[in-house]
């Protein structure tokens, strides 16, 4: 088999209800050149071997339950083409997308990731979706840059810029220079891999959405953690990288520690209402030392000290 340009990584644990649909919107893309890696972390709802006799571009590799980021380490380390595209179970591809960034990428040499927007799909209340074909748009048309997302990222990485995995496609030198992902991280994987690929790469992001991303109980965004990962994430790059980006784009300490206090409210939010209020009180006292809404952070202060739980539908 001749070497693809493009290898395409999904992980997959137990996600036949959704996969189908994730596959066909790569295999169908208009750029064909491509192998897709199935990363079948320990499945037990399928046999997902048989995903492999559809189309001679998919290689399936079984692991043990060893997590997303392995999984897609084990992709990374097994692919051949010289450019790498993400793609989680659940979520699909517009067509055109990849069309549209190896385009990108053969205009602009120099840049070694592109990436684009991501629509939400959200389950609507019977638990089912609206169809993809309600809200999937051609990609093929973009040829443009956002300005605002495109560059040295890595500052406005930490300002909170969010680059949608299922969006991205990376040089395989970016890949060979920074490694694969964290697997000890339990969350935020991704944003470690993008803030190191914006030390040695610039970024860019297509003027338009190039994928939907599903969410259900099992996204990524309602996994709630005792620990604040992201918090945690941001000290270390600072400490390792500062507040300057390789263009001597600079975030002021202030914008940073405003971004801290943001990052505190929102998790303390989060498990207000939906997880442990004691950490959700700890979380309040943070934001509200770092100056972020004192009198909502001081309400909810105080509102966490009651144990019933208040109705959701009163904020």
């Amino acid at each position: 088999m001749t070497q693809p340009r493009v290898s395409v990584i999904i992980p997959v644990r137990n996600g036949k209800d959704y996969l189908q649909e994730a596959l066909d919107s790569v295999l169908q893309q208009s750029f064909a050149d491509l192998e897709l890696l199935l990363i079948d972390d320990g499945s037990t709802d399928d046999d997902y071997d048989r995903y492999a006799v559809q189309d001679e571009r998919v290689r399936v590799i079984h692991l043990t339950g060893m997590g997303v980021s392995r999984a897609r380490n084990v992709g990374m380390a097994q692919s051949r083409g010289d450019l790498l595209a993400f793609l989680d179970a659940d979520d699909i591809w517009f067509p055109g997308k990849l069309q549209a960034q190896v385009r990108y990428f053969d205009a602009h040499p120099d840049v070694g990731v592109v990436f684009g927007k991501f629509i939400r799909w959200p389950a609507l209340p019977d638990g089912g979706f609206a169809p993809a074909s309600s809200l999937i748009q051609d990609a093929d048309p973009l040829h443009r840059a956002d300005p605002e997302r495109s560059g040295w990222l890595y500052t406005r990485l930490l300002e909170g810029l969010l680059v949608g995995m299922n969006t991205a496609v990376v040089r395989r030198t970016v890949y060979e220079a920074i490694g694969g992902f964290n697997e000890s991280l339990r969350q935020g994987e991704d944003y470690d891999f993008w803030l190191k690929a914006s030390r040695v790469a610039e970024m860019h992001s297509l003027d338009g959405p190039v994928a939907l991303y599903r969410i259900h109980g099992a996204s990524a965004m309602h996994r709630l953690s005792p620990e604040n990962h992201l918090v945690n994430l941001l000290n270390a790059a600072v400490t390792r990288w500062g507040l300057t980006s390789l263009d001597d784009r600079s975030l002021t300490p202030k914008s940073f520690h405003d971004r801290l206090a943001r990052v505190y409210f929102d998790h303390a939010y989060a498990h207000y209402w939906h997880g442990d209020r004691g950490l959700a009180r700890a979380a309040f006292w943070q934001a509200l030392r770092r100056g972020h809404h004192p009198l909502r952070c001081l309400a909810y202060i105080a509102l966490s000290y009651w144990t019933g739980r208040t109705s959701a539908s009163a904020h």
